[in-house]
């Protein structure tokens, strides 16, 4: 029941790339400018829709790469 980290996440090329992406995503998200600090801006909407996307993809990836196992 306890299984390590290790085998949670592919290890193949595509996988690899898929979780780059994400994390491409989920980091444009967070890093852009006063995404996280104003409380009625348009970059607000751009930060969570992109945070979204990256993890939305991240999940997408796991779950199509575990299929292919």
């Amino acid at each position: 029941m306890n299984k390590p980290i290790d085998s949670f996440l592919p290890r193949s090329k595509e996988a690899i790339k898929d979780t780059v992406v994400s994390s491409a995503f989920v980091a444009m998200g967070v890093l852009m400018p006063g995404g996280m600090l104003d409380s009625n801006n348009f970059q607000v909407h751009l930060g969570g829709i992109a945070i979204g996307i990256g993890i939305g993809w991240l999940v997408k990836s796991i779950i199509f790469h575990k299929k292919q196992e």
